[in-house]
């Protein structure tokens, strides 16, 4: 994440959701860390952020990050004990594919097991745009090769290809 955030501008255009399976304890100084390092604004997501261009949202460690009210703002809940991952791709996936139609990037980068998939799938029924991240780059395939051998990715990309391909999108 930190090489792909740094590279991008800090006018870029778009704003960024970020979920990554960390526990709660860490994502408040990673998402400073980051935000030290980046042209771009990174903050560990609170409950009603304005989801704003030029902006990176961290999914708080133990909790679920829902996109609400049309794409305008984010949610912070503790979400269900059944679901294994808190945050869970899925759950930001699912609530993203609910309340924004189409115009929707999604990367599924290196990760244990098949978070992400059935997110993708409500994604790519409303239009959405999935990237996954290639195997050669990998530290661990299993949730891009979820995506992937599911028939979800629309391009497979180099982890060192990302940022810069991220940065040139208008």
């Amino acid at each position: 994440l930190q090489n792909i955030l740094t590279s991008l501008p800090a006018n870029y255009p778009f704003p960024i959701l970020l979920v990554q399976h960390m526990p709660g304890t860490f994502t408040s100084a990673f998402a400073e860390r980051l935000n030290r390092l980046c042209k771009i604004n990174v903050k560990e997501a609170a409950d009603n952020d304005p989801i704003r261009p030029g902006t990176a949202l961290l999914a708080p460690g133990g909790k679920q990050m829902l996109v609400e009210g049309n794409g305008q703002t984010v949610s912070i809940i503790d979400g269900n004990d059944k679901i294994q991952y808190r945050p869970s791709v899925d759950i930001t996936f699912g609530s993203a594919a609910r309340s924004i139609r189409g115009k929707i990037l999604a990367l599924v980068l290196t990760g244990m097991g098949t978070d992400g998939r059935e997110g993708c799938k409500l994604l790519k029924r409303n239009g959405a745009t999935v990237w996954t991240q290639n195997e050669q780059s990998c530290v661990v395939y299993g949730m891009p090769m979820a995506v992937e051998t599911a028939g979800l990715s629309d391009a497979v990309i180099d982890i060192k290809d990302v940022g810069t391909t991220l940065g040139e999108l208008r």
